[in-house]
């Protein structure tokens, strides 16, 4: 793993400058994180409120956010950053406002990663400026911070809340999503999409004259929905068969057609997508060829193709088939990686967002500019996948053991083998986030292997000890 990093760490891409290689790079709308080879998480871009571990205004080189080496993923909002280490345990750092890192305290900035309850079980972060919602590996939803709109999921509606507080008592969600206009969605194991705050602009998905929802509530009872984004006033949905679909307020908003708002969700083309993110007003993909598109507002050239005209559809930038990721969030810069580990910015690098030496820069660039000396470890390198999650609880185990995992590709089957390479547990899954409760009973004690796959091919596996 280390060496595979190492290598690609070595590569220049044809540039002046060695590129260091970081994995699993997350992108805030102002500032990036990633984790390099030694397991250090640096980062670059707008740092005023100490999410990047510095006081410094702008970092527009890669600086050491963190010193530790066993953090697993990491969460970014505009002023915050969120990470979980490889014990469960959840941190966080930057902006405190309204008690948006739930650290229970009325100081407004950390500049250092601070312990966020002494749970061990956290597996997603869905974080914005004013509140932060989680999901637990037992299926539980969270959140802390503003609570003006009901985005944390009860009543009444208070300026903030300091601590995490569980959103209702359901423990089969799988995915969640938080909205800047204060909407958020989440999924059940079951594929049903939920919603709950905000429904101002329709957002909700429900076409009734209700303002705020103060609880999840159905959205969309179809049951193949695994995976979601909240833009704000649009929302980008993805069914298990890789389409797309969008709803919200707004053409050009970024709902990939002309209509104004609609309540219905509409299939964005006939493709299947690989990937795809939501910005304020912009929405963004790549399809299963690799190929990378935009849409929604562009005023100032958001969309990132080289115009400054509102697209209604999605356009293509450029030609390129090698996309990797990309990323949107609250403000005028985007990110995308391709395969070969290039990463690119497009729109303003003001704060040095681009982590290319420069910032103060008053230049909007409408397409995407390759960034020197960062590298993206891909998603797709084979035996190097941090993104992807899976985790095992308890760990070992006597009666039963949860089985939570958080993966970029799509998985088919879950199942459990012996030393002796036999299947002892094997059930249907899908879903990119999925947490299973299994009884181990009918096992004898010793150690097993937990994997999640893709048919044949296996994603992600981890040990099982059965006592």
């Amino acid at each position: 793993m280390k060496q595979l990093l190492l290598f690609l760490g070595s590569l220049s891409f044809g540039l002046t400058t060695t590129a260091q290689c970081y994995q699993n790079l997350q992108f805030g709308g102002e500032h990036t994180i990633g984790e390099s080879s030694n397991g250090t998480l640096w980062g670059w871009g707008f740092g005023s409120y100490s999410q990047l571990g510095t006081t410094n205004e702008t970092e527009p080189l890669p600086v050491q956010v963190s010193t530790a080496t066993d953090w697993n993923r990491y969460y970014l909002s505009a002023t915050t950053t969120f990470a979980i280490k490889d014990n469960g345990t959840l941190w966080g750092c930057g902006s405190n406002y309204k008690g948006v890192l739930g650290l229970n305290t009325s100081t407004q900035t950390f500049s250092t990663f601070q312990p966020i309850t002494a749970a061990t079980n956290w597996l997603k972060i869905s974080p914005t400026q004013y509140y932060t919602l989680a999901l637990k590996t037992d299926g539980t939803l969270w959140g802390w911070g503003m609570n003006n709109y009901y985005q944390l999921g009860f009543a009444p509606a208070i300026e903030q809340q300091m601590t995490p507080v569980q959103i209702g008592t359901d423990t089969d969600w799988v995915d969640l999503s938080s909205g800047t206009s204060g909407t958020n969605f989440a999924i059940k194991a079951d594929g049903t999409i939920w919603g709950w705050g905000s429904n101002l602009h329709n957002q909700l998905h429900f076409g009734s004259d209700v303002t705020y929802y103060t609880t999840p509530t159905l959205v969309n009872s179809q049951t193949d929905w695994v995976k979601i984004s909240s833009g704000g006033l649009h929302i980008l949905a993805q069914k298990s068969d890789g389409t797309l679909w969008s709803w919200g307020s707004g053409a050009p908003m970024g709902i990939g057609t002309s209509i104004p708002t609609t309540t219905t969700a509409q299939q964005i083309s006939t493709d299947t997508w690989k990937y795809f993110t939501t910005g304020v007003n912009t929405s963004f993909g790549i399809k299963s060829d690799g190929t990378l598109w935009g849409w929604g507002l562009n005023n100032n050239g958001q969309v990132g193709d080289g115009t400054t005209i509102d697209r209604y559809y999605p356009v293509q930038l450029g030609s390129a088939t090698n996309w990797d990721t990309v990323q949107a969030r609250d403000y005028q810069t985007f990110m995308a990686t391709k395969t070969d580990g290039t990463v690119w910015y497009w729109g303003s690098n003001y704060y040095g967002e681009f982590g290319n030496g420069m910032d103060y820069d008053t230049t909007f660039f409408l397409t995407p500019q390759l960034t020197p000396g960062v590298c993206a470890v891909p998603l797709t390198t084979q035996g190097f996948n941090k993104i992807t999650a899976l985790d095992l609880y308890p760990n070992p185990a006597k009666q039963t053991v949860t089985i939570a995992y958080d993966l970029n590709e799509q998985p088919t089957d879950l199942i459990i083998y012996d030393l002796f390479g036999r299947t002892v547990y094997q059930r249907n899954v899908h879903g990119l986030i999925g947490n299973r409760e299994i009884p181990l009973e009918q096992l004898q004690e010793g150690i097993y292997l937990v994997t999640v796959q893709n048919k044949s091919k296996i994603i992600i596996q981890e040990k099982l000890i059965k006592q």
